[in-house]
């Protein structure tokens, strides 16, 4: 026999065995033989169909992208190919190569209006909003009365703060289709849990269909949690969001993806050996020659403790644009992590000193053009990690540190719907044990001559706004605006969960939410105990005035 033969043979025999593993549900095992299939026959497209199909809903997107890539090339006018490349792009939050992939869709199949609404929702996650409203106005002209491009057009408008024709669509969309799930979901972002007891009865039935999407069954659960909290059903919300956090649970371990303690403790511990004292800023970055474009404020702290808004009062400084939770940052610090795990941290500071240039040239590269120069607020979280190196590169950017009642932001994320980068945020433990880490890395670098940052208490920040913004904008360098004092009037797209939340005037309507859960939230209370933090309000860190280098 031939090798050709042989192989027509072996791949015939594997494709045979592939089709019955997946119908008799065996998919790992499915996927493995579809990807001998495809290495023997690069032309089966019916193969590559298929792996993209398992590997989809096993949520291994990498996997899922090599496959599809081999698609596109083996058959570039499949539109079915780049949907399923541009999708496996999107899920790993690629948004470039997503917008990309996507593009190729439409070209091959321009009037189309549901491609329209799928290039729509990329565009809209990825905060290209003009490009997303482009696409729904081309959807809309070949489907005005599409429940999908008034959803669309409502998540759009829900982000660019037009709430009240984002409820307009949302409701016109649900008068269209009373099963749309994702609809109920935003309506209840956009009421802030205030739903009817009618639309609340629309949640359980939809709860009730078989076979529903888990991702959609944990929003819809978070957003009968909010609901039923809405309506002072303690037990009755908190059920709902711990179903949420469970099915979320599952899919972030279904894509291999774990809250790690141990890893966590470890990181800590390289933090700590690779900043040991950073006073003296003595690798500090030389001056950049984008340093006249824009410069970085980082607003930084738990998820939860106030960081949007923060961000909202800066914004709306004539000087200062609002640019969100921005991911170049924490690759940098990943990257350096990875460095010290691999050759120790006493090694990699040595390598800091090669890399300080690059990297700060590399920040500033990929900071969203502000249209006036000035200061961009980068809000993203994860930088609390970072103060050290962000001293070393940016010895001259305000730094503001938020801070607000453990509890409080404990609960606040155990019932929102966190994305796989927050590992940490589906049980409780896990939450009071990060908040843990978060607590011994800030007392880190204030212990450290790195306390050249401001804190701001949401607690005085909610009951003192005049006083604090003030604080505030002086700390930052930044002449009052009064702007700054009114941010909810200020138009700008916010794209986290604070959405409708700042569009309101700073008040403490929001404060106090976890004390009727207190009984529920013994597994983060102990976490927290253990973690050594004060469960009084305002006791997180020593809060002290510093002032900028």
């Amino acid at each position: 026999m031939s090798l050709a033969v042989h192989q027509m043979t072996g791949s015939r025999d594997a494709w045979m065995l592939a089709r019955a593993q997946a119908r008799a549900g065996n998919l790992p095992e499915a996927l493995s033989l579809l990807t001998e299939v495809s290495r023997m026959e690069p032309e089966n497209t019916e193969a590559l169909s298929l792996a993209c199909s398992l590997a989809a809903k096993l949520r291994n997107w990498s996997m899922m992208m090599q496959t599809a890539g081999a698609w596109t090339r083996s058959s570039p006018e499949s539109v079915q190919a780049w949907q399923s490349l541009s999708h496996a792009c999107f899920e790993q939050k690629q948004f470039v190569d997503a917008i990309a992939a996507f593009d190729v869709v439409i070209s091959l199949d321009p009037e189309n209006y549901r491609h329209r609404v799928s290039a729509a929702r990329i565009a809209t996650a990825a905060e290209q909003y003009d490009s997303a409203r482009a696409h729904l106005a081309v959807a809309t002209k070949i489907s005005p009365e599409s429940s999908d491009v008034l959803l669309a057009s409502c998540r759009l408008n829900y982000l660019t703060g037009e709430l009240e024709q984002a409820e307009e669509d949302c409701r016109k969309a649900l008068k269209i289709n009373p099963n749309l799930a994702p609809a109920y979901i935003t309506l209840g972002q956009l009421r802030q849990g205030k739903l009817s007891t009618d639309e609340i009865g629309d949640l359980r039935r939809l709860l009730a269909v078989p076979r529903l999407h888990p991702e959609y069954k944990a929003s819809l659960f978070f957003t009968l949690g909010d609901a039923l909290d809405a309506t002072r059903d303690v037990a009755g919300a908190f059920t709902a969001w711990q179903e949420a956090n469970r099915v979320n649970l599952h899919i972030s371990r279904q894509e291999g993806i774990r809250y790690n303690r141990a890893r966590q403790e470890e990181e800590t511990e390289i933090i700590r050996a690779l900043f040991p004292d950073v006073k003296g800023n003595e690798l500090a970055a030389s001056p950049s020659k984008n340093c006249d474009k824009v410069q970085p404020i980082f607003v930084l702290g738990m998820p939860r403790s106030g960081t949007t808004l923060i961000e909202s009062i800066l914004a709306s400084h004539s000087n200062v644009s609002g640019a969100g939770e921005l991911p170049a940052l924490p690759e940098i610090h990943d990257e350096l992590i990875a460095l010290a795990r691999r050759i120790g941290a006493w090694e990699a500071r040595e390598v800091i000193s090669c890399k300080i240039d690059h990297w700060r040239e590399r920040y500033l590269a990929a900071l969203p053009d502000s249209g006036n120069g000035g200061w961009v607020v980068d809000k993203q979280p994860l930088n609390f990690r970072s103060i050290g190196l962000i001293r070393m590169l940016f010895p001259e950017s305000p730094i503001i540190a938020t801070q607000r009642d453990v509890l409080e932001v404990g609960l606040s994320i155990y019932r929102h719907d966190f994305s796989k980068n927050w590992p940490c945020a589906h049980r409780l433990e896990d939450i009071g044990h990060y908040m843990g880490v978060h607590h011994r890395i800030m007392q880190h670098w204030t212990q450290c001559n790195a306390s050249n940052f401001l804190v701001v208490e949401h607690k005085k920040m909610i009951t003192n706004p005049k006083k604090e913004i003030s604080r505030l904008l002086d700390y930052s360098g930044l002449a009052e605006e009064l702007a700054c004092f009114e941010p909810h009037k200020t138009k700008r797209s916010i794209s986290t969960f604070s959405a409708v939340q700042v569009r309101q005037p700073v008040s403490s309507a929001f404060s106090g939410r976890a004390q009727p859960y207190i009984s529920y939230l013994e597994p983060l209370v102990t976490a927290l105990q253990a973690a050594g933090i004060d469960m009084a309000p305002g006791h997180e860190l020593e809060t002290q005035r510093s002032e900028r280098l």
